[in-house]
């Protein structure tokens, strides 16, 4: 099989290098379709072309349609195609009609000159025998001809929005400073400005209008109709009062000092008074009745045959899967919704239950399409992958997905990675991401801690990981080292230090003396978003369909839960940025608290 067609003309006039490059062309031409070694799996993404993927991995079209028939007529986004992965190297040029000419500009990257003109790095050597490893300004290059046409539809446009920098515009469309003047030269001597329209590739299109993972985010429901002038909630949470000893002031002291279910439900009560004085504040009427569960599964029947739930347009809590789920259970019969607010453990399915924590299945769906959206922006990155036994499955689709990645087993009994043999991995020519997969504290302490030292500007380090456990909140793990590695990962709430927050900040602690914990935040952010869905639809349930709406520190989108009831699927990409976290999804949305007081 020919691999190599319509040999690449030479631009110099020297006819032994002309006639080498004949030769070199001639014997890739009569050589036979090398050995496959293995096969790798391949997910067709949005818009991806057998051509581009054929690129991406230096072989023919041809040589992808061997092995996926059909593929030669029509790819989908979401196929999955076996590509041939072969013993030795295949350099390929696509077919082109003849070559042209490429001067090199300021900046340009053998990469993105490669790129532009639709073909890989290594086939632009073959087209250009003379390239070392530097780029001269000036250079003359052979490339594939294409057409004024041909080029532009290669590209998109981007406009500037206000107060967003380099910094934003990388975290955004993932272009450097430096890639972005590439692309527009004239950036260099006028700089950012609001309006401005750049020139950027295809693959990082974004669409500067809010965007969410189920469609546009809506900027606010403070704004509309209100069906419902009145929303009738109960909350129930393990209050306990019965257990505080009032008589001793020490004992009541130290109770409400320590982390426990009292201290957790009234944090979270307070967030729900902030939230009950903003509503009111909009124009609604906001009835809130509020029960001691007492964390007993027995409570809560009491409670059942004692009071009328069915008058509630929603029931918050109780907290524990248990608890919640019977009180789910009772109320599937008269069709009244039962919000789950805090659990991250796992709750039988339940008709009416709606869980406002994403499960871990949607935080991996969120990291997976962040990785895919690196992977198509660098060529050939160093990736490690560090996972213990409990995410070999995570470890498998990583290595599926990068074949050149180096898998590191952490010691079984001690729980780390030498050093030496991360050290010698790195490397600084190319993009470090390294995915530690665990919850073990220790394998947590010395990744974070050792990446951090051998990170420099010369080698970047990137930590990704797809759940968040929370060793990463132990005391000895540095903030600091978390930021110089840009520690990246899905969440489902994002600390933001925007005006609505510093805001609901001040006047938080005007009221009750003190800051608001990230739970009386939560307490907020769910009363405000059940009550507008509910005054705006008048049932809860069918408020769900309003889609995504971002809150303080929490984002929303309601999904049905095949087993029963709702899911949150709406979560945060989150990065470390020195002492600050930042999201770095392409989602620009305005929280929805319009009215904190």
């Amino acid at each position: 099989m020919i691999l190599v067609q319509n040999p690449p003309q030479q631009l110099s006039g020297n006819k032994l290098l002309l006639l080498l490059t004949f030769l070199l062309f001639g014997l890739l031409g009569n050589a036979q379709e090398p050995e496959v070694s293995h096969f790798i799996i391949h997910k067709v993404k949005k818009k991806e072309t057998l051509e581009r993927i054929a690129i991406r991995y230096d072989i023919t079209p041809d040589q992808i349609v061997i092995y996926n028939p059909t593929a030669k007529t029509v790819i989908r986004k979401r196929d999955k195609l076996k590509i041939p992965r072969y013993k030795t190297k295949v350099f390929v040029v696509p077919a082109q009609p003849k070559t042209a000419t490429h001067s090199v500009q300021l900046k340009e990257t053998l990469w993105r000159i490669a790129y532009n003109y639709g073909i890989s790095v290594d086939s632009l050597r073959v087209l250009n025998p003379q390239l070392g490893d530097t780029l001269s300004i000036g250079s003359m290059l052979t490339v594939p001809s294409k057409t004024a046409e041909e080029i532009a539809a290669q590209f998109d446009y981007y406009t500037v929005q206000p107060k967003e920098g380099f910094f934003r515009l990388k975290e955004k469309l993932g272009l450097s400073k430096s890639d972005l003047e590439a692309l527009n030269p004239s950036l260099e001597a006028s700089g950012l400005m609001v309006g401005m329209v750049l020139k950027i590739p295809k693959v990082q299109a974004v669409d500067s209008s809010a965007v969410g993972e189920s469609g546009p985010i809506k900027t606010s429901l403070w704004d509309s109709t209100f069906v419902s002038p009145v929303v009738r909630i109960a909350f129930l949470a393990p209050f306990r009062l019965s257990r505080i000893e009032l008589d001793s002031i020490d004992q009541t002291n130290k109770t409400l000092s320590e982390r426990n279910l009292t201290t957790v439900s009234l944090d979270f009560y307070s967030g729900m008074l902030h939230a009950v004085d903003s509503l009111n504040k909009a124009g609604l009427s906001i009835e809130l009745s509020v029960f001691d569960s007492e964390g007993q599964l027995h409570i809560i029947e009491q409670l059942l045959n004692q009071e009328d739930f069915t008058a509630y347009d929603a029931v918050i809590g109780p907290f524990t899967p248990a608890n919640v789920s019977r009180m789910a259970q009772a109320m599937s019969f008269f069709n009244v919704p039962v919000i789950s607010p805090l659990t991250t453990r796992e709750i039988q399915p339940r008709k009416m239950l709606i869980n406002t924590i994403p499960s871990k299945k949607s935080l991996a769906k969120r990291m997976i399409s962040y990785v895919d959206s690196l992977d198509a922006q660098y060529e050939n990155p160093c990736v490690l992958i560090i996972a213990d036994s409990k995410n070999q499955q995570t470890a498998l689709r990583l290595k599926e997905q990068f074949p050149l990645a180096e898998v590191l087993p952490p010691d079984e009994k001690f729980g780390f990675i030498k050093p030496d043999v991360v050290d010698s991995l790195l490397t600084p020519t190319r993009p470090n991401w390294v995915f530690l997969e665990t919850e073990n504290l220790n394998l947590v302490t010395s990744m974070t801690s050792m990446l951090n030292a051998q990170s420099s500007e010369a080698r970047q380090v990137q930590l990704l990981t797809h759940f968040r456990s929370p060793a990463y909140d132990d005391k000895n793990i540095s903030q600091a080292h978390l930021g110089n590695i840009h520690f990246s990962y899905p969440n489902h709430f994002l600390e933001k230090r925007d005006s609505l927050g510093l805001k609901f900040d001040a006047s938080f602690k005007d009221r009750y003396g003190k800051v608001p914990s990230r739970t009386a935040v939560k307490g907020f952010d769910v009363m405000v978003d059940a009550s507008l869905r509910i005054a705006t639809k008048r049932k809860l349930i069918d408020g769900l369909t309003l889609g995504v709406l971002d809150q303080l520190q929490y984002r929303f989108n309601y999904q049905p839960n095949p087993k029963g009831g709702y899911l949150n699927t709406a979560t945060y990409l989150v990065q470390h940025q020195g002492f600050e976290t930042i999201e770095i999804a392409t989602i620009k949305s305005t929280a929805d608290s319009l009215y904190v007081r």
